[in-house]
């Protein structure tokens, strides 16, 4: 997968479609994915090659590590934050697929066996613009 595929975040960034199409997920899982890796502005390979197993695991997609590090730094954080993308588009996701990508987030963040406090804070931004809950995020959801 190459990171120019990623036309819909740049369509969602700059105004435009409303709805999310079926690339959407994928996406935004890659952009959450790799954005974390450097949650701490420190890019560790553990996080990275972490990211390139889950994209892999969960879409039977390969990314190159350096596809990675360059999302994680992209441009396209420039002209809009990623929560605003989140917290947009996020939630008319299926509940389904933002519990997921929030347990893939997860794996990612425990792939250097540590938790810097701004890695924490990234998960909380992420769960929050998801809109899920402590509950969801527990599995103790009933849907």
């Amino acid at each position: 997968m190459a990171l120019s595929d990623l036309l819909n975040i740049r369509q969602l960034f700059g105004g435009e479609s409303s709805e999310p199409g079926p690339e959407v997920y994928r996406e935004l899982l890659v952009m959450v994915l790799a954005r974390a890796t450097d949650a701490d502005a420190y890019t560790d390979a553990a996080e990275v090659e972490t990211v390139q197993k889950v994209l892999h695991e969960y879409l039977g997609e390969e990314i190159s590590s350096a596809d990675v590090r360059v999302a994680s730094k992209s441009a396209i954080y420039e002209s809009a934050p990623l929560e605003k993308y989140v917290s947009r588009i996020g939630p008319k996701l299926p509940k389904e697929q933002r519990i997921k990508l929030i347990s893939a987030l997860v794996e990612v963040m425990h792939a250097d066996a540590k938790v810097a406090s701004a890695e924490a804070d990234y998960f909380n931004m992420i769960c929050e613009a998801l809109q899920v809950t402590f509950a969801d995020v527990a599995g103790l959801s009933s849907e």
